[in-house]
């Protein structure tokens, strides 16, 4: 087998896709600009191995993707984290994978069923862990499987995938554990700076007053973290910087507005069309001023399932939600990596636990709910004050289905224009198109607001062990504010988001042809995508 690559310049810089024709040995892989590209493999990624020898086929810590040709086969590799996913779909006369969904149905004339609610759920699943999510994702090209972590083999017949290389054995020390963690940043570093590549990556971090990005920016700072990001404040309103730690750990810190996205035109559509959520939209902010193009963005995604003492544990790398996921399409766009760090080693999570809870790390247990020894231990050791970090749980996040001003006004009003020209869709299945209902639950929402405010005002007043009321106060929040415009909001994002992939990849008609009514645009989002 061997690869014939075929760059497209006005593609996101990180995006790619692969054709595969049974009976050919040639695999067409059509990419953006960024993409590294070499005689038997081409990525998007970073690993814990020697960037020439390309072996990000060999490991499962590698963060990105890539596709590794091995003989008379050919490897997709999926990123080594639930918070990136491959694609793939069989048309008639070929296999397709990509590494973003867009690319993939925009080159396949694919589309999603506007009058379909259940995207949300579907997409939320892997959430579940990697053998209890939906795998499939229905549309009018055909059914697209959805690979997480593991992946994809294409044997010149059929795409099979294939679990990867297992990684660590259990740990049975805090120190055993924190050099594993170390020394996978170290190599990480080597790698994303080497020479060989024709752009190189810098790491970035992300600090907040909390635990998990902290502890990941204290591991990575002696192998050449000296910049971080945060947003200032917490979804609550409350600081967040984590200013005291980036000072004590010499990081250069940039404090973002987290409603800064909202300046942006159409900011919402590529975090929405990767998980049908779009919570981690606020790293839009970031884009402006360079921070985020040619970085390994370092987060602690996952750190509340793997670091957490009183977390439940599994290999299967079952998570508490999907945050992290919806940066999977913007970050092809933006030009970067991502690196949660907890996701490194997380298949030993029940070692990971056990040290947590063990005697050896009883004096960074804090007695409280909201305690994660290993971090605090990280961080005490590396000269950060007790007080300054992991007092309250604290996050940052857009929840569509809950703000007041759902989409910016651009969007909203694509968004509209989008249901209108699609109303007829609902009309043949006997339903009643969601543009023109009355939100039948506003008479609730007053009330469960006031029980909100009621939670909210004991979280704040009562012992830390109340914590968790700020959680429930949120989710109630979400229920009494869910508009149905939310549930059909990743087809519109989707067709907006394909847009970033028209120019036709194939050198022969597309297997569907693109339905004219999905791809029309409004006037202004016409102007914005061009």
């Amino acid at each position: 087998m061997r690869l014939r690559d075929r760059p497209i310049a006005d593609w996101p810089p990180l995006a790619w896709l692969a054709r595969c024709r049974p009976g050919e040995t040639t695999i067409d892989v059509f990419h953006g600009r960024r993409v590294e590209i070499a005689a038997d493999w081409l990525c998007e990624a970073a690993w814990n191995g020697s960037f020439a020898d390309g072996d990000f086929d060999r490991t499962d810590l590698v963060f990105g993707s890539g596709v590794r040709v091995r003989g008379d086969r050919v490897c997709f590799v999926s990123s080594g984290s639930t918070v990136d996913r491959l694609q793939s779909l069989d048309t008639r006369d070929a296999s397709w994978v990509s590494n973003s969904l867009p690319c993939l149905l925009a080159s396949v004339g694919g589309t999603l069923d506007p009058t379909y609610a259940g995207y949300f759920p579907d997409l939320k699943s892997i959430s579940r862990g990697l053998t209890r999510y939906a795998r499939v994702l229905a549309t009018s090209a055909g059914p697209v499987r959805l690979t997480y972590y593991h992946n994809l083999v294409w044997d010149g017949r059929g795409l099979v995938e294939t679990p990867k290389r297992a990684g660590v054995e259990p740990f049975g020390t805090f120190a055993a554990y924190r050099g594993f963690l170390a020394g996978t940043i170290g190599r990480l570093a080597e790698n994303m700076g080497a020479p060989s590549r024709v752009e190189p990556y810098r790491m970035l971090g992300t600090i907040s007053s909390g635990y998990d990005s902290a502890a990941a920016a204290a591991l990575a700072r002696p192998y050449g973290l000296t910049e971080a990001i945060s947003f200032g404040s917490a979804s609550s309103g409350e600081p967040d910087s984590g200013e005291i730690i980036a000072d004590v750990l010499g990081v250069r810190l940039t404090i973002l507005a987290p409603r800064a996205w909202r300046a942006a035109s159409f900011a919402e559509v590529p975090f929405v069309a990767a998980d049908a959520k779009g919570e981690d939209v606020c790293f839009k902010g970031a884009e402006e001023g360079g921070h985020l193009a040619g970085r390994v963005l370092l987060t602690g995604f996952h750190g509340d399932r793997v670091w957490d003492r009183a977390a439940r544990t599994d290999a299967d790398l079952v998570r508490g939600d999907q945050s992290g996921l919806s940066l999977s399409e913007y970050r092809l766009w933006a030009g970067f990596l991502h690196c949660p760090l907890p996701f490194a080693g997380a298949r030993q999570a029940a070692s990971i636990r056990a040290i947590s809870r063990s005697r050896e790390l009883a004096p960074w247990h804090t007695g409280a709910y909201y305690s994660r020894p290993i971090c605090r231990r990280i961080l005490e050791e590396a000269g950060v004050p007790r007080d300054a970090f992991g007092r309250w749980k604290k996050s940052v996040s857009v929840l569509f289905s809950a703000q007041e001003g759902f989409l910016t006004p651009a969007s909203l009003a694509d968004y509209r224009f989008w249901l209108e020209r699609h109303a007829e869709e609902w009309r043949r299945r006997g339903l009643t198109p969601p543009s023109l209902v009355a939100d039948s639950e506003e008479r609730w929402r007053g009330a469960r607001d006031a029980i909100a405010r009621v939670l909210e005002g004991l979280a704040h007043a009562g012992p830390r062990r109340l914590w968790f009321l700020r959680s429930a106060a949120r989710r109630i929040i979400t229920v009494g504010r869910r508009d149905r415009l939310f549930h059909h909001l990743f087809p519109w994002a989707m067709e907006r988001a394909k847009q970033r992939y028209v120019t036709a990849p194939l050198d022969e008609p597309s297997p569907r042809a693109p339905e004219p009514a999905a791809v029309e645009a409004s006037p202004v989002a016409a102007r914005a995508y061009g």
